[in-house]
């Protein structure tokens, strides 16, 4: 009995069923060398018998080996293949040192192969990340603060996964690379180069270049082809083919809220949903025919209205087209306004961003991607609890809720919230 006691107030009923049984040493990497150590000094002391040493000892010899290597991994960058790295790097240099415009098909392909690279580098990263985690538990907790004071070498690997995210050096060199092909002046910037330029910040966790990127779509000098010196044009910033599509604003939105960058998150919404030309897109493909079907139909009731006169026999032919005319565009404005009303007002969309009392219906239909936006980047800074909404505080919160009243919104609106009806 005593002997059980004495292995329970050491190690743990789990750790040790664990080591023996399933072999859970192996999965859990980042604790397996504190581990080992502990069972190392039960083994010395003569806590165990001779068939339980022998298989400690080999599952904690091959827990340390495979925590080594993957640390050597992830300093090192092996398990990324170099050829692919070679490749992006080689055909960068080439676009990069060229004198002349080049293709347009040739630099989608290179950004699509750093978007490969980046996607490859990620996928790295998160595997390095969930092969590291351990269970928490608060046994565990307590074992690991005992285990990281007495061992270096868990000290050390927990400074290396605090670094993942951000610091490997393949990601930085891919995202320096592609950096350099967008703002590259030879470089016409498509939709296509910028929706794959975001994706590869985004997954590679550098999205600080963004709101820089998405202004020199709209207003970067388009190169001008088979010119020695090459001669560039001045766009203009707010034709509609300027547009930021909303996919790509809301992509480079979510890779600045994981960053927890608040100005970043400002610089990216007034770079896209709040520029000109959005707006403008917004009007012709989704206000232009109704408005167009508004100043046409006045002429195509009044063709309705005297063709069915003719069939109006108790009444003059010019008298029945008037009564017609009236009745049927009378309907069609009516029916046409409150459809507007609808569209313009409504909320159920909206969660603790609201428009202010007073703001234009026209106004709220425009931008209302702009207010959804900021409706995103309020909930992500904000409590997710809905009974803990109002409580927020700190200057990153008054920030926000300043700039969202500047712009005519109200963050958190006293009648809308729970319990304040």
């Amino acid at each position: 009995m005593r002997h059980h006691l004495l292995i329970r107030s050491r190690v743990g009923k789990e750790i040790i069923e664990g080591a023996v049984s399933r072999g859970r040493a192996s999965r859990n990497l980042c604790t397996a060398p504190a581990r080992r150590s502990n069972i190392t000094h039960n083994i010395s002391q003569n806590r165990f018998p001779s068939r339980q040493k022998n298989q400690l000892r080999q599952h904690a010899r091959l827990a340390s080996t495979r925590t080594q290597k993957r640390g050597s991994d992830l300093s090192s960058g092996a398990s990324i293949p170099s050829a692919l790295e070679d490749e992006v790097l080689s055909r960068a240099r080439a676009v990069l040192q060229s004198s002349t415009v080049p293709d347009i098909a040739e630099v989608e392909e290179l950004l699509q192969a750093c978007e490969a690279f980046a996607r490859l580098v990620s996928e790295e990263i998160k595997s390095l990340r969930q092969n590291t985690t351990t269970e928490l538990t608060p046994a565990s907790n307590l074992l690991s603060l005992e285990e990281i004071e007495d061992d270096p070498k868990a000290r050390d690997r927990k400074s290396v996964l605090s670094t993942v995210p951000g610091k490997n050096a393949a990601a930085q060199s891919i995202s320096s690379i592609a950096y350099k092909i967008i703002t590259d002046p030879k470089v016409y910037i498509t939709p296509k180069l910028l929706s794959t330029y975001v994706n590869i910040q985004s997954l590679l966790g550098y999205p600080e270049s963004l709101p820089e990127v998405l202004h020199l779509y709209a207003s970067k000098p388009i190169p001008k082809s088979k010119t020695n010196p090459l001669k560039f044009s001045i766009p203009n910033p707010n034709k509609p083919t300027a547009h930021i599509p909303l996919s790509v604003s809301e992509t480079a939105l979510n890779a600045a809220i994981k960053t927890k960058d608040l100005p970043l998150c400002f610089d990216i919404i007034n770079n896209s949903v709040c520029a000109r030309a959005f707006r403008y897109t917004k009007f012709l493909r989704r206000a232009f025919v109704p408005v167009s079907g508004a100043v046409v139909a006045p002429f195509a009731v009044y063709k309705l209205a005297s063709e069915l006169s003719v069939y109006l026999s108790n009444m003059d032919a010019a008298v029945a087209t008037d009564v017609l005319f009236a009745g049927i565009l009378a309907y069609v404005g009516f029916t046409a306004t409150i459809g507007v009303v609808a569209v313009t007002t409504s909320n159920d969309q909206m969660d603790r961003v609201t428009w202010a009392t007073g703001t234009p219906l026209r106004e709220r239909w425009m931008r209302e991607e702009e207010r959804m936006l900021i409706d995103r980047v309020a909930g992500a800074w904000g409590f997710q609890q809905r009974s803990k909404r109002g409580e927020e505080e700190g200057p990153d919160w008054e920030a926000l809720r300043e700039w969202i009243g500047m712009r005519g919104m109200i963050l958190d609106r006293t009648e809308l919230m729970d319990g304040m009806e």
